[in-house]
């Protein structure tokens, strides 16, 4: 019979090397912010108001040279379409431009906007699930690479070709059961040999030409992984194209979704301990390219679409709290003059929040709200910070991705954005005014009176 020692109740010991010296994400007490790029946040409000959103230039283009260089190390012939959609301020487009950036639309809009910025016809990349007859027959006559997105735009593309009369190439975006909840609205899906015989078709029609294969993954995808089994299909399936149709692949195009440090509601982890290096995306795209290369009839350009991860980290919006409140549980809430019309990622992302000035007050627990008259304005649920009062100035960080392209006029206006710089702080957006927003609508002759004859309302339309 084997000696048993008698039991002893456990005893809670310290870890080596003391306490553990970075408490959990919601106990650490923030670091105040004094400065965004350099220059004093009390100054730029004093200059531009609160709220104002405001765009570091140089940290948005480090984070391009980042992406670009990560991408070109393990496949040169790499070019990025910058998500116009994603920010599509226009001083945004064209610092993506002079580092050397094509562009990415899905829109005539946007379309249009690239061209306005002196970005050619030749360097968009069209996608999107519709585009019209008309920015259709653009894009082809300026040398766009246009994707198809479904058998009603082939059926359409087909039409407009022969009409030109001249041989014009396309893409075709593709789906495929990656991960869920499926992402299945775009493209021609994969499994059952829908994006085959999309293929087929394009390969009959003498005035069509098939150039490349074009998959978004998702959005906010942090795991590379998932690029990596995209990659494997569509290079798959792009060397079945070659041998079956003729065809030669000149680009193959993964798209965007790349994740930031921004944190998803109700994840476990803080985004900063999920999200991925580009190094680490690059690795996981280019591999199947890499291993497949002898295999293509020439070198496929590579194409990707980043967005979030280019801009979401370049940017801030400085807000004022406006008031304390207490809430009914107990909570407190903080009342501040940036609500979720100019921030509607707030309805998805637990956006870090930083104190200007930290007065050594204890940490307390708030809830962020913003100024509309609406339940639903909240910018966080809790987050601890130390004590608040009125007019404390706060920044609210990586706000670059979809907080512009995204924003509404709704009760208050959208204020200034300014661009900061080593040289000093440029206005890109001029804060919204009454007469702005009222400039599109006119009222009807039979509503016009001598009360409302001087409005802003009453113009010519003839």
């Amino acid at each position: 019979m084997t000696d048993r020692k008698p039991y002893s109740s456990p005893e809670l010991q310290s870890l080596p090397g003391g306490p553990l010296s970075r408490p959990p994400l919601d106990c650490r007490r923030p670091e105040p912010i004094s400065k965004i790029a350099g220059h004093d946040v009390r100054d730029l409000v004093e200059r531009f108001g609160s709220p104002v959103y405001v765009i570091d230039d140089e940290k948005m283009r480090a984070q391009y040279r980042r992406m670009i260089g990560a991408f070109r190390a393990s496949w040169p012939d790499t070019f990025i379409g910058t998500s116009v959609k994603t920010n599509y301020l226009s001083c945004m487009v064209a610092t993506m431009r002079e580092e050397g950036a094509w562009g990415e639309v899905v829109s005539g809009f946007e379309y249009r906007l690239c061209r306005d910025l002196g970005i050619p016809g030749n360097e968009i990349i069209f996608n999107g699930p519709w585009k019209t007859d008309d920015d259709i027959r653009t894009a082809f006559a300026e040398g766009a690479v246009v994707n198809l997105d479904g058998d009603d735009e082939l059926e359409r593309v087909i039409a407009i070709a022969n009409d030109m009369g001249k041989e014009v190439g396309v893409g075709l975006r593709l789906n495929m059961q990656l991960n869920y909840p499926p992402w299945d609205k775009f493209g021609f899906k994969l499994e059952n040999d829908h994006a085959l015989e999309a293929a087929r078709i394009i390969a009959r029609e003498p005035n069509l030409r098939l150039d490349g294969l074009h998959m978004h993954v998702g959005t906010y995808l942090p795991d590379p992984a998932l690029y990596g089994r995209a990659m494997s299909q569509v290079v798959s399936l792009a060397l079945r194209l070659e041998r079956e149709l003729d065809a030669e692949m000149k680009y193959l195009d993964l798209g965007g979704g790349y994740a930031t440090r921004n944190t998803l509601h109700d994840t476990m982890l803080p985004g900063e301990a999920q999200s991925a290096t580009p190094e680490a995306y690059a690795e996981a795209v280019t591999r199947p390219l890499r291993q497949a290369v002898s295999q293509f009839k020439g070198s496929p350009r590579l194409f990707i679409e980043p967005g979030r991860i280019l801009v979401d980290e370049s940017a801030s919006i400085i807000t004022t709290v406006r008031a304390v409140k207490h809430m009914a549980g107990g909570q407190k809430a903080a009342l501040l003059d940036a609500g979720v019309h100019i921030l509607p990622t707030a309805y998805w992302y637990d956006h870090e929040i930083r104190p200007v000035e930290d007065r050594g007050a204890t940490m307390e627990n708030y809830r962020m709200v913003g100024p509309l008259c609406m339940q639903i304005d909240v910018i966080r649920k809790e987050i601890n910070l130390p004590a608040l009062s009125r007019d404390d100035l706060l920044v609210i960080e990586n706000v670059g991705a979809y907080n512009f392209s995204q924003s509404i006029q709704f009760i208050y206006m959208r204020p200034a954005y300014v661009m900061a710089h080593a040289n000093g702080v440029d206005v890109v957006r001029l804060p919204e005014e009454d007469d702005y927003v009222r400039s599109q609508e006119r009222l009807p002759s039979h509503l016009i009176n001598d009360e409302t004859r001087n409005s802003v309302l009453v113009r010519d339309v003839t």
